[in-house]
């Protein structure tokens, strides 16, 4: 997946918590958690600024952004049991929201990259990525060719040359998106 697909699956994970839970919030608090939990969809590619300076400035072979800390679910359940024990703590309602939100916000993202990027489901147990469909093994220095990470044209390179073939991921995004602007425009 990319942005779009991350921020709808954010934002649909965030109104489907608020809407279950039935959470009492002013309207700017509710629209506050919205947003947060929206980018807390695309949060787990923050690992995205390490894996692009490290293929630009080092001679790097990791592969995947895929491989680090923040796209694992347990690191994401931790930060978030942590929000919820301080909004605990400190009796604040709409603090252990911002810590629930983030959780399923972060793991919508785990979700969709499922689909057939894999993430690390059990780590720390086992670095192995488990994907519903087969992984495009993504090799930056194969299909970036020439083109550096991090810059417009190996994204466009990735986009054209892998993205837009896995079909099942690309069609699951364009539907999601299509979903949550819905939802965001007329409910």
């Amino acid at each position: 997946m990319v942005l779009p697909g991350h921020l709808a699956g954010g934002y649909l994970a965030t109104k489907a918590l608020l809407l279950l839970t039935h959470a009492s919030f002013t309207a700017s608090q509710t629209t506050s958690l919205l947003i947060i939990g929206t980018l807390a969809g695309d949060l787990p590619d923050i690992d995205l600024i390490r894996f692009y300076l490290a293929g630009r400035f080092h001679s790097s072979n990791i592969r995947s952004h895929r491989t680090y800390i923040t796209h694992t679910p347990i690191f994401w359940l931790m930060i978030s049991l942590i929000i919820v024990a301080f909004g605990s703590i400190f009796q604040s309602t709409f603090v252990e929201y911002l810590g629930w939100i983030i959780l399923v916000g972060t793991w919508s993202h785990l979700i969709l990259d499922s689909i057939e990027d894999g993430v690390m489901w059990l780590w720390p147990f086992t670095k192995r990525r488990f994907a519903l469909g087969r992984s495009s093994d993504f090799d930056p220095l194969k299909y970036g060719g020439h083109y550096r990470p991090g810059t417009f044209m190996f994204h466009f390179k990735y986009i054209t040359t892998i993205y837009m073939r896995q079909r099942v991921s690309f069609y699951i995004e364009i539907l999601i998106t299509l979903i949550a602007l819905y939802i965001a425009i007329f409910r």
